[in-house]
């Protein structure tokens, strides 16, 4: 904190300073895989046969995120360390944002879950 007021307050501005971030969880989707994308951060997700929940979001490996497993992130982290100016990072980048903003909103989720209540009823 500084002058009663935490320094990264803003927290959307602060991540989308990075040019890279990883969200990962074993068995569940974080709030990190939305949080990160929509900052416009290359999102390093992990997705295994235990967690395959970025791909119900309609995450795509190197489209619009890295998947990353304990198998392969060693190899993909090296990728993009050994390369952090290739333009392809940047438009996986924005793929990320665009749709998490299009897609994985507030507005969305209520249109989903009103559908899911009249198909109930």
């Amino acid at each position: 904190m500084s002058q009663n007021s935490y320094i990264h307050e803003d927290y959307p501005s602060y991540v989308s300073g990075y040019k890279s971030a990883i969200a990962a969880s074993t068995y569940y989707a974080v709030i990190k895989y939305l949080e990160l994308t929509a900052a416009g951060c290359l999102t390093f997700m992990e997705v295994s046969e235990k967690n395959y929940d970025a791909k119900i979001l309609g995450f795509e490996d190197y489209k619009n995120a890295i998947f990353i497993n304990e198998k392969n992130y060693k190899e993909k982290f090296n990728e993009f360390l050994h390369n952090k100016d290739n333009p392809e990072w940047k438009k996986i980048a924005n793929a990320g944002r665009t749709h998490t903003l299009a897609n994985l909103n507030n507005d969305k989720m209520v249109e989903s879950l009103i559908e899911l209540i009249e198909e109930i009823i």
